[in-house]
C-alpha cells in the first residue's frame, strides 16, 4: 500500500513538474514572440517613416514577416496595412494639391494675369482643391470603418480585439495628419472668401501687393490673410511636434 502511495505521489510530482515546465516554456515562447514582434514592428516602422517622407509616390512596404506567427503576425500585418493605407491616402491628396498649383494661389503676378481672363485658372484651382479635399475626407473615413470591421475577422482573443478597437478609436482622435487636414480645410475656406473679394471688388497690383480701392475691402482681405498665416503656423507646429515624437519613438 505504501509503495502504491509513493508511486502515486511520485506520479503527481512528475506530472506537476511536466505541467509547470510546459507552462514555463509557453510563457517563454510568448515572451520571445512579444520581443520579436517589437523588433519587427520597429524595423517596419523605420522603413515606413523613411518612405513616408517622399509623398510623390505611394508606399511600397512588405507587411509580411516570416519571423512572426499566430496572432502577433495578424496584429502586425493589420496595423501596418492600416497605417500604409492612411499614409497613401494622405500622400495622394498632397499630390493632387500640387497638381492644382495650390501653393501659387496668392501669387500676385498670377492673379493679375488671371484677372484679365476672368479668373478661369483660379476658379478651376479652387474647385479642384475642394474636390481633392472631399475625396480625401471620404477615403479617410472609409479606411477607418473598413479596419474597424476587419478587427472582427482577426483570430485573436476578445481582449486583444477590444484593445485593437480602442487603438483605432484613439488613433483617429489623435491622428495629427487629420488634425492638419482640418486646418487645411479652414485655409481653403479663407481662400475662397479672399477670392470673392478679388472677384467682386476692383484692385490693382503694386510691388507684388494687392491694393483694393476701398478701405473696407483692404481691412477684410488683410484679416483673412492674417488668419491664413496663423493657420499655416499651426500646421507647421503640428508637423514639427509629429516629427520629434516619431523620431523619439524610433530611437527607443
Amino acid at each position: 500500500m505504501r509503495r502504491v502511495l509513493i508511486a502515486i505521489a511520485s506520479l503527481v510530482v512528475i506530472t506537476s513538474i511536466i505541467f509547470f515546465t510546459y507552462q514555463h516554456i509557453k510563457q517563454q515562447q510568448a515572451k520571445d514572440s512579444s520581443q520579436m514582434f517589437d523588433v519587427v514592428m520597429t524595423e517596419k516602422m523605420n522603413q515606413l517613416y523613411d518612405q513616408a517622407q517622399d509623398w510623390s509616390k505611394p508606399i511600397q512596404l512588405d507587411i509580411h514577416d516570416k519571423r512572426l506567427a499566430g496572432h502577433y503576425k495578424q496584429i502586425s500585418e493589420f496595423l501596418l496595412s492600416y497605417w500604409i493605407q492612411n499614409i497613401n491616402a494622405r500622400n495622394e491628396y498632397l499630390r493632387e494639391l500640387k497638381a492644382t498649383k495650390w501653393d501659387t494661389f496668392l501669387n500676385v503676378g498670377r492673379l493679375d494675369v488671371d484677372k484679365k481672363q476672368k479668373y478661369v485658372e483660379t476658379e478651376k484651382m479652387l474647385a479642384d482643391v475642394r474636390t481633392a479635399s472631399d475625396k480625401y475626407q471620404t477615403q479617410y473615413e472609409k479606411i477607418h470603418k473598413t479596419f474597424l470591421a476587419k478587427v472582427q475577422e482577426l483570430s485573436v482573443d476578445a481582449e486583444m480585439r477590444q484593445l485593437l478597437e480602442m487603438k483605432l478609436g484613439s488613433q483617429q482622435k489623435a491622428d495629427q495628419d487629420h488634425a492638419i487636414f482640418m486646418i487645411e480645410l479652414q485655409i481653403l475656406d479663407k481662400a475662397e472668401e479672399m477670392f470673392k473679394l478679388l472677384k467682386n471688388y476692383p484692385w490693382q497690383k503694386k510691388d507684388q501687393m494687392i491694393l483694393f480701392h476701398e478701405n473696407a475691402q483692404v481691412k477684410k482681405f488683410n484679416q483673412l490673410y492674417q488668419d491664413v498665416l496663423k493657420l499655416n503656423a499651426k500646421v507647421e507646429k503640428i508637423k514639427k511636434r509629429n516629427v520629434a515624437a516619431l523620431e523619439g519613438e524610433l530611437k527607443e
